[in-house]
């Protein structure tokens, strides 16, 4: 006891000596907000776990083979090779069998192509975290068409979704590790659902259609989902939506084997609306944050031929919120310990080049907004949408594309997807600059409800890639990332490590 007052006091003088100093500065220069900003990279160790963190975004093209060389990371973290091997276009990440002590990892591949079948495509793959990084990845699943979130189920299942629009459908794959990598499963008919082996991989059409990459599952197996979708002359942008399983699941139930047994077989599709004046009365554009109410669909005015429900036509009858390209979820881990359904998103936004440019013709910062479904017996659903922003964008942290958790802190790292382009004002090119990585507190005791801060944790050399799939293991201590499209035509999954969890 005697060495934890120690060691607090000791953390207590050293972040008083950091304030004072902070204030000596901003006296000096008068911009109190840039003396936070550098507060927080100074202090970075204690309210990260980060020693110095990167103060700009790498300079490329980097176009070696070396894919550690890729990837420019903060004093503290390491970077190693996963697999030289994946599919240039994988995407998001799952760990399996389990968070802990994962042996595998898959990826979804976001290859598209217009149509109902290509068997060619590959989309789904399987990489041993024990095998040769230049021979350990096998493709499970051919033919979906833009293939992006891929989430381990609480039951032992994987789902993997397309991010295609309409046309978007939401697969659920059982015992993964039978599907042999000599004869993967062939998506026959997209928009039917018929795959070869409908044992080992199901279309679960009572989710609904539409672009998916945004996915949070709860422990019974109610799902928050997310449209990237843009708003398109008046119409608004993506929707986020709640789906209820009719069978909730149990930890009792253990791992599911038969495809009719998993909760996403059926259940029931709520679109969420914000407006808070004259019982709901104020939705539309300008309500983007605050409270709503969450809507009913019914899948009989809204189904296709095939049985898919077109989401997007419920959004537009329904009159639903809408967000400028809503990509990645996750879900709070503190809010979560204290039985709060919170998950965040992101809002990619658009700009036209890169961070330091003279020439900006779209200047739409993305931003990472949180929803906090609140408890109420007599609402639809049993709770009521609160949605915060929780990150502005700006010109550095831009586009934000994926998002992840860590364990413990509840601090989130952010994936930009972004211009690299610097252009000078006659629009030349000055210099490319990578995608960033950045990690974000959460919000603190103070009156707003942002994140206190965020910093800069790495960047890409490569400026023809971007990072993506970023998922922490259980230990927060380190996470693994896909470098899409490098500039060497090959795919690169990496693992970061070296993160700290105390708080």
């Amino acid at each position: 006891m005697p060495r934890k007052h120690t060691t607090c006091g000791a953390v207590l003088v050293f972040c008083t000596a950091l304030l004072i100093s902070a204030l000596a500065v901003a006296g000096a220069d008068g911009d109190f907000g840039l003396t936070i900003e550098r507060l927080l990279n100074v202090s970075s160790a204690v309210l990260f776990g980060i020693q110095k963190p990167l103060q700009d975004s790498a300079l490329g093209p980097f176009t070696g083979p070396d894919n550690t060389q890729a990837l420019e990371v903060a004093k503290n973290l390491s970077v190693s090779v996963i697999s030289n091997v994946t599919d240039p276009s994988a995407d998001m990440i799952a760990l399996w069998p389990n968070d802990e002590h994962p042996t595998h990892v898959f990826v979804c591949v976001e290859n598209s192509f217009d149509g109902d079948s290509n068997p060619d495509i590959t989309s789904v793959q399987r990489v041993d975290l024990n095998g040769n990084p230049d021979s350990n990845v096998q493709t499970i699943v051919k033919g979906l068409s833009s293939c992006d979130p891929i989430h381990r189920t609480p039951w032992g299942t994987l789902i993997v979704a397309e991010e295609a629009g309409d046309t978007g459908g939401f697969y659920e794959i059982l015992d993964p590790l039978a599907i042999s990598g000599a004869n993967p499963i062939i998506v026959h008919s997209r928009l039917a659902g018929t795959t070869s082996d409908s044992r080992h991989m199901v279309k679960r059409q009572a989710v609904g259609s539409l672009s998916f990459e945004g996915i949070v599952i709860l422990e019974d197996g109610t799902m928050y989902v997310g449209d990237e979708n843009r708003p398109s002359t008046g119409k608004a942008g993506g929707a986020v939506y709640k789906f209820i399983p009719d069978q909730l699941y149990s930890p009792n139930d253990g791992i599911i084997i038969d495809p009719a047994q998993s909760p996403f077989a059926s259940g029931t599709i709520y679109g969420m609306r914000l407006g808070t004046r004259s019982n709901n009365t104020d939705y539309g554009q300008g309500s983007e944050i605050g409270k709503g109410i969450w809507i009913h669909i019914d899948p009989a005015e809204f189904a296709d031929a095939d049985g898919n429900i077109i989401l997007r036509k419920a959004q537009l009858a329904l009159g639903l919120t809408g967000y400028y390209r809503p990509e990645d979820m996750d879900r709070d881990p503190l809010a979560a310990a204290q039985g709060i359904k919170r998950v965040c998103w992101t809002n990619t936004g658009n700009m036209t080049n890169g961070a330091g440019s003279a020439v900006e013709t779209a200047g739409n910062y993305g931003e990472l907004l949180c929803l906090e479904d609140e408890a109420d017996d007599s609402a639809t659903t049993g709770a009521v949408p609160l949605v915060t922003r929780f990150v502005n964008g700006n010109p550095q942290l831009a586009m934000p594309d994926n998002v992840a958790f860590q364990p413990h802190t509840g601090r989130l790292v952010v994936l930009e997807d972004g211009p690299v382009e610097v252009l000078y004002a006659d629009g030349s090119l000055r210099e490319l600059r990578g995608n960033d990585i950045w990690m974000c507190l959460p919000d603190g005791d103070d009156d707003d409800v942002l994140s206190d801060g965020c910093i800069r944790i790495a960047s890409l050399r490569d400026t023809d890639s971007e990072p993506t799939g970023f998922i922490f293991d259980a230990s927060g201590k380190r996470a693994f990332v896909n470098l899409q499209h490098r500039a060497t035509g090959k795919g690169a999954l990496l693992m970061i490590s070296g993160f700290n969890v105390k708080k």
